[in-house]
């Protein structure tokens, strides 16, 4: 039996005895609750609303990227020390995003054995740059 103080522990109904004349029960919590929108669940996602440890981390860090590219190129440019000749040479691949991931590993060092990228390690710099600010100023939603 396992539980905890976090969603996605208790994976279901369990009746735990506390006291001679009480038992509690313990639920499921809340993995994902329903949006009506994909884009307002990611937005919740990125900025960590919604808890890493119950999720993708690396299609979050995927899809913030690709939210972020169009209209905030140059901050992950510059966040990243990404030149506009290696932005042109990954723009002309059609998984230009994951491109751009691989390109941010190296730079920061998430490397693994044979020269392969650390996805894991890659996607939690990339939200933690998002969350602390270091991608400059973003908002995510425009009125």
């Amino acid at each position: 039996m396992e539980v905890g103080n976090k969603p996605g522990v208790t994976k279901s109904k369990q009746w735990i005895r506390i006291g001679k004349n009480k038992e509690l029960l313990d639920t499921p919590g809340v993995l994902w609750p329903k949006f009506d929108s994909e884009k307002i669940a990611l937005n919740l996602a990125f900025t960590g609303t919604i808890k890493d440890d119950i999720l993708e981390k690396t299609e979050i860090a995927y899809r913030l990227l690709k939210t972020l590219y169009g209209k905030y190129k140059i901050n992950i440019q510059e966040r990243y020390k990404i030149s506009d000749i290696e932005i042109k040479q990954i723009e002309e691949n059609s998984n230009y995003i994951y491109e751009l991931m691989k390109i941010i590993a190296r730079k920061r060092g998430a490397i693994i054995s044979g020269a392969n990228i650390d996805d894991e390690k890659v996607s939690r710099i990339i939200l933690e740059d998002f969350r602390n600010c270091k991608l400059g100023k973003i908002t995510l939603e425009e009125p």
